[in-house]
């Protein structure tokens, strides 16, 4: 990276923390049971789990929330949670790592989505999920909307992250948000796993992962031809103004009207742990647009954040300074 750009993406980093962002979407808690496995149950064939310690962290869209405050923005969680301990963890979890969640909504007849994970010496042993993904009802999403447009003035971008557990199911409800975002001239890229994709339009982005996108469009994606197919595709149908798509080891592309598309290779890194980083990509090209880059140097950007969260075990975070400090290798 040249020097004019090292400094372009410093001073957009740096501009980082002038900003809001809500992050509307699907609430996870993510429970981390850890132990030794120093024998097989004499009841089944598995591996006895004597536990060592236990710990919480932000998943889903939580994680965004979590990512977007890391990188030193003012971040707002909006979504759904159960009124249960899970929840009340989650909301603390938030609260406690600089989370404003006063836009959470807690709903008495849903569960707070867990998923706990039952681990020894960074090797999963079995996934535990607790979730209702059964659509929000009307009267959520519209104090969610109401939650909106309280906030909107003040605020830079909105970001949706849907896992599909309930939260951005409907496509109109989708396009209420859209449109508000619209007509205050805010920024609002989505992560999404939907195939409803006439719900996206007018976005500034979406963001699916390479196995995402095979299942909206139906076009299994084995070279160039297919995914150059499979992003036009779904690009025309969802009419969003740009298509971001992570490809895992393959790294990024970039798909917009009229423009060729742009592939970003993954940084070469020693891989740890994939979790969590379409969250970082999503989180660091927001606010790299908002910031003033390119969508093109946004996405470099979210680019060399990816390769940061992926050497970390468990999901994680990117921090402003580990992301300057990366900018700035020589």
């Amino acid at each position: 990276m040249n020097t004019e750009k090292k400094q372009k993406f410093s001073d957009a980093i740096g501009r980082f923390k002038d900003l809001s962002v809500m992050v509307i979407g699907d609430v996870m808690l993510d429970e981390y049971v850890t132990g030794k496995v120093k024998r097989i149950s004499p009841e089944a064939p598995v591996p006895v789990l004597n536990y060592t310690s236990r710990r919480f962290t932000a998943g889903g869209a939580s994680n965004v929330a979590l990512n977007v405050k890391s990188l030193g923005c003012k971040s707002y969680m909006s979504g759904v949670t159960g009124a249960d301990g899970s929840g009340d963890k989650i909301a603390q979890f938030l609260n406690d790592n600089g989370v404003d969640t006063e836009s959470l909504v807690k709903d008495e007849e849903r569960m707070t989505t867990v998923k706990r994970r039952f681990t020894t010496s960074h090797q999963q042993l079995l996934r535990e999920d607790i979730e209702n993904t059964d659509p929000i009802s009307n009267t959520t999403e519209q104090k969610i909307l109401d939650e909106l447009e309280k906030r909107i003035e003040g605020l830079d971008a909105v970001i949706l992250s849907d896992y599909q557990k309930g939260v951005l199911v409907t496509p109109s409800f989708i396009q209420k948000i859209i449109g508000i975002c619209e007509s205050h001239h805010v920024v609002i890229t989505i992560d999404s796993k939907a195939t409803a994709l006439e719900a996206f339009k007018g976005a500034t982005f979406v963001k699916p992962n390479n196995l995402e996108l095979e299942n909206a469009v139906n076009i299994k994606i084995k070279d160039e031809k297919s995914l150059e197919e499979a992003g036009e595709k779904y690009l025309s149908m969802a009419q969003a103004k740009a298509l971001l798509v992570t490809r895992g080891s393959d790294g990024i592309s970039l798909f917009r009207n009229g423009v060729v598309r742009a592939d970003f290779p993954a940084s070469k890194v020693q891989v740890y742990d994939v979790s969590g980083a379409g969250d970082t990509v999503i989180s660091t090209c927001t606010l790299g647009m908002v910031a003033g880059l390119s969508m093109d140097e946004a996405v470099e950007l979210s680019n060399i954040a990816a390769g940061i969260v992926i050497s970390k075990f468990g999901t994680s975070v990117v921090t402003a300074d580990e992301l300057m400090e990366k900018v700035n290798e020589d």
